[in-house]
């Protein structure tokens, strides 16, 4: 997970040296991984939609780029 953070971190400050507004649409996928991450009971549930959220961020970021 460490990883994914780093690059996503490395991507979004490329990003803001791109674009200093840094403006980045997401779609309606990021929040509802989100949401159900909010929802979820269980902590392997809450992860898995953590991880699916941070994927569609990441996406995201490389659709802008």
């Amino acid at each position: 997970m460490a990883l994914r953070n780093e690059k996503i971190e490395r991507k979004y400050r490329f990003l803001e040296q791109l674009d200093p507004k840094h403006e980045l649409e997401l779609d309606g996928t990021f929040i509802d991984h989100l949401a159900d991450a909010i929802r979820a009971s269980r902590p392997s549930e809450r992860q898995q939609s953590l991880d699916k959220a941070l994927e569609a961020y990441e996406n995201a970021l490389d659709d802008v780029l």
